[in-house]
């Protein structure tokens, strides 16, 4: 039965693919909400850097873990029970993220967090690529790249209303005492007691007052009742004892004059600084917990749906229950579709025997050699580096940023993945894989250049910023059409029903691992100071580019897998062509 003559019932499909996709949503919220409560975590636990960034990573450990356990799971118990473990993984996960008094808790439900998305980053495109029919394959997989970059996308903007909607956003007072002294210039200010003393620190908060914390410093006249009036944004710089030294940020207060206040107490008699920091807010105490619980009820969500939908066709057959894989065949696509394909699944499945000794056996090393190093090079071209460090490259181009601007920039950033995530899901099944690949692979190519080009060369922080933001967007948009959504549809084909869960085990396990080593490694470069001396911080941006070119490389000698059933690529790695 050619696939081109099949007549897809999508009433029954559709809603079957949209409840797996709830698992690529909550793979990219789970993923993406560390973004938003890290600063808030680092402030409440005190985190050094090292802890800082093993509480961000040790998810990706989990998702190596997870990966590796998805395999032999799904091809023992169906990769519907897969998908329902994931959900029930996110579920432990948000809950026990969300109520950590120490650091180490937190971590380890983390890292169980990090297993459910390992096990939906396989499960989820294996199980829709079983179900569907060959025609429509690339673009129904592709659509769990949408629900992944849409679940990064929401998971920004609930960490956004959190952050900003809490009772106490602006932070609480932790320490006010009488304004003795500012400088002509707004360079610094050392806040003292009204007797000349140091600040005496209300009870528990003196620990929340750090160097580097964002602080405000505002005025409150002796007549005046409830917040100071805002005066200037500030960061501390030291605490010695109980005394408090800041420096302002001239920028945010251009409407002030300075001169006037040589001596405070000739504007204001009775003029009081109020210490705000956000150590003491609730974002820092309750809002991050927020961010982590939000996750609860989609999970609960996808657990349930997930009793609704079939097991998968494929294998159903495999485990001798032909009659239940037919039925929901013929609900797919009609009763002629569900006959052939019936027939070339049984077929497909003499003399497998779905062990890790056939996966490794010759006539597949070559599948599976291919499928790895795609899902390696699809992480070491650069991609988490602008999700979790968008903003450290703004910075470093010396672009004035502030939670408003970068929420601006991730927001754009994230459109435009979403934009052409969709215009792949509209080409993948039409233009086909290899196409798709190289288009993208080439334009990240060009970006990542630029972007190295810029780095290095443009001194002008304004124009650098502006034309990097311009030159990140082209990136993501080729990504988010090709290499993306388009990596994930050939690792649900390429490999034989009986060892498929095993084989994209074993390549998601190297494309998490991949991520880890890109996300350790580009802080390392970054702030290399020979490399910075040399490079101005473009080194990162050219290695990537050098990945792009062996991405372009390994492609060639991938076939190429429009309109073909899943049977008809097993057949071509047996027939060596």
């Amino acid at each position: 039965m050619s696939l081109s003559s099949v007549r897809t019932n999508w009433s029954y499909l559709l809603p079957i693919c949209l409840v797996a996709t709830l698992g690529g949503l909550l793979f990219g919220f789970d993923t993406g909400v560390i973004s938003g409560a890290i600063e808030p975590m680092t402030a409440k636990f005190g985190l050094t850097s090292a802890m800082k960034g093993w509480a961000s990573g040790c998810v990706l450990l989990g998702c190596a873990s997870g990966v590796l356990v998805v395999g032999p799971l799904s091809d023992r118990f169906g990769r519907k029970l897969a998908m329902f473990l994931a959900a029930v993984m996110f579920f432990i996960s948000s809950v026990g993220t969300s109520i950590p008094n120490d650091i180490l808790t937190f971590i380890i439900f983390r890292y169980i967090g990090g297993i459910g998305i390992g096990i939906a980053s396989i499960s989820t495109p294996m199980y829709i690529a079983e179900i569907t029919p060959g025609s429509v394959r690339g673009r129904m997989v592709a659509v769990n790249q949408i629900a992944i970059v849409g679940g990064l996308a929401l998971v920004y903007f609930v960490n956004y209303g959190i952050a900003t909607k809490g009772p106490e956003h602006a932070g609480v007072p932790v320490a006010s005492a009488v304004l003795k002294r500012i400088s002509e210039t707004p360079q610094s200010i050392t806040v003292l007691d009204p007797a000349g003393g140091v600040i005496q620190l209300p009870v528990g908060s003196a620990g929340d007052i750090k160097p580097g914390m964002d602080c405000s410093l505002g005025l409150l006249t002796k007549a005046e009742q409830g917040k100071p009036t805002p005066l200037a944004l500030a960061v501390i710089d030291s605490v010695e004892e109980n005394q408090c030294r800041a420096t302002l940020i001239p920028a945010a207060l251009p409407h002030v004059d300075w001169a006037k206040f040589s001596t405070a107490a000739d504007v204001y008699p009775r003029a009081v600084v109020s210490v705000l920091t956000p150590a003491a807010s609730w974002n820092t105490h309750t809002g991050w917990r927020w961010m982590f619980a939000a996750g609860i009820l989609p999970s609960i969500l996808f657990a349930l749906l997930l009793l609704a939908i079939p097991e998968s066709p494929r294998w159903l057959i495999e485990r001798k229950r032909d009659d239940k894989a037919c039925a929901v065949l013929t609900k797919v696509a009609g009763e002629e579709f569900a006959v052939a394909e019936c027939v070339a699944i049984r077929n497909s499945l003499v003399g497998e025997q779905g062990t890790w000794r056939e996966l490794f056996s010759p006539r597949l090393r070559l599948p599976l050699v291919l499928g790895i190093l795609l899902a390696i090079l699809q992480q070491v071209t650069g991609i988490n580096v602008f999700m979790y460090f968008g903003t450290t490259i703004f910075e470093n181009m010396s672009a004035k940023t502030g939670i408003e601007v970068g929420m601006l920039n991730q927001a754009i950033i994230g459109g435009s993945g979403v934009i052409f995530t969709l215009i792949a899901i509209a080409t993948v099944d039409r233009w086909g894989r290899k196409p798709l690949m190289f288009l993208g692979a080439a334009g990240m190519f060009v970006s990542l250049v630029a972007m190295g080009a810029m780095a290095q060369l443009i001194k002008d922080p304004a124009s650098a910023s502006s034309l990097m933001l311009v030159f990140i967007i082209l990136y993501m948009a080729c990504f988010s059409l090709s290499v993306g959504p388009v990596v994930w549809v050939i690792l649900s084909e390429i490999y034989p029903t009986a060892v498929r869960g095993r084989a994209l085990g074993l390549a998601t396990c190297c494309l998490w691992l991949a991520d880890y080593a890109v996300t350790q490694t580009f802080p390392m470069m970054d702030q290399n100071v020979a490399l910075i001396a040399r490079f101005n911080h473009a080194f990162p941006f050219y290695v990537y580019s050098g990945f792009c070119l062996v991405l372009l490389l390994v492609m060639r000698f991938m076939p190429e897998t429009k309109g073909r059933s899943l049977e008809e690529i097993e057949a071509h790695w047996h027939a060596g062509k």
